[in-house]
């Protein structure tokens, strides 16, 4: 109370996201229905670099608490997959008389645009060196551009493109046993205002060595000697 306005609230994630929605639970104190500190009207601002802000239309009315145990979310801001790292939430006013706010939790939501589920699995083990390397794609992807390398920095700066494929596999040339690669997928679609969306970088490990099933067959001994 007494303190700075206007009060607000900074989310930053760990990199951009397409986001699709945020749910609030409110303010539910004990309290709230005597202080009505749970925030009513409020500005919602979004960036992906922390610099340049974007105010988000059509913000509804954050619902108020009641002050109950099991109080499920009861107020949907729709973000329109709108591209963001930073979310700015500023309260502009409560639903009681005083400039003290308050939030219990805010979930958010993002559309899946980047490549996930992958195999070999991250961090996998024994990969025979004719592995097919696959994937989920990113949601609105047109094409896949796959980065390969046994370099990790090289993968991450976006070096040695091993090629572009509109299916969501890939199969590498060359692989050596005993070697650790590092692999990353980038999901792109010109028609779109963000046109790529850079993957995660992941990793697999190759076998040391190649299984020969029936080995003892492979020999020069004639039949039935």
């Amino acid at each position: 109370m007494g303190g700075p306005q206007p009060t607000w609230i900074q989310y930053d994630f760990d990199k951009p996201y397409k986001l699709h929605q945020m749910w609030v639970w409110n303010s539910n104190t004990g309290f709230e229905s005597f202080f009505g500190l749970g925030i009513k009207n409020a500005a919602i601002e979004y960036s992906t670099d922390g610099a340049d802000w974007k105010t988000l239309e059509n913000v509804p009315e954050f619902t108020r608490a009641q002050g109950k145990a099991g109080y499920a979310h009861d107020t949907e801001v729709n973000f329109g997959g709108v591209a963001a790292r930073y979310v700015k939430i500023t309260a502009e006013s409560s639903w009681g008389p005083g400039s003290q706010y308050g939030l219990s939790e805010v979930r958010f939501f993002n559309i899946p645009v980047r490549a996930r589920a992958i195999e070999p699995s991250q961090g996998q083990t024994d990969v025979p060196v004719d592995v097919v390397l696959s994937w989920r794609a990113g949601r609105e992807a047109a094409e896949h551009v796959v980065y390969l390398d046994t370099d990790e920095q090289a993968v991450e700066d976006g070096q040695n493109a091993l090629g572009t494929v509109s299916a969501a596999s890939f199969s590498p040339d060359a692989l050596q046993l005993d070697e650790t690669y590092y692999w990353r997928i980038d999901e792109v679609n010109a028609a779109n205002p963000i046109p790529t969306w850079q993957g995660d970088v992941w990793s697999f490990s190759t076998a040391p060595y190649v299984v020969v099933d029936d080995f003892e067959s492979y020999n020069d001994i004639p039949e039935g000697e």
